[in-house]
């Protein structure tokens, strides 16, 4: 089994990544353009472990006016810096498919295999966005989401 601090490098890695990956889309700047400029623009992806992943792996992302201002990987027991508006749930094999292009957030979303956590009206009215966050793991080293066996 595989504790958080056996893959934290990996995910600190992919946050750093997924931060500037977001800052060099301008699909996504366009289309999140308001988002956090007049509520909270904070949110929390809960990757839930599965397989031989031992612990929830958690992300908070900073957004606001179509830029990521930061993304963090939570350590075990850490609060984000403040609550968010949002929060996207799902096992890690969702987590997978979704960065590897295999699933669409929207999809995800009306399957249930993705969970929203806030305003379910505020993420569909940002569907564009989402898949360009879903779009922008592509930019990224995605080593925490292919090297542990999640099934």
């Amino acid at each position: 089994m595989v504790k958080f601090e056996e893959l934290q490098d990996e995910a600190d890695k992919f946050a750093e990544e997924y931060k500037i990956a977001l800052n060099e889309n301008t699909n996504y700047e366009e289309a999140a353009k308001d988002w956090g400029v007049e509520q909270e623009g904070g949110m929390i992806y809960y990757m839930e472990h599965t397989g031989e992943i031992e612990e929830d792996i958690r992300l908070w992302l900073d957004l606001k006016g179509g830029k990521c201002l930061d993304a963090k990987i939570l350590r075990p027991g850490e609060e984000p810096p403040r609550e968010p508006i949002l929060s996207l749930s799902a096992p890690m094999p969702i987590w997978k498919a979704l960065a590897f292009k295999e699933l669409d957030p929207i999809t995800a979303l009306m399957q249930n295999k993705l969970r929203v956590g806030g305003d379910m009206g505020l993420a569909m009215r940002y569907s564009k966005a989402a898949l360009e966050l879903a779009n922008s793991t592509e930019q990224t080293d995605r080593t925490v989401l292919t090297k542990y066996n999640l099934e």
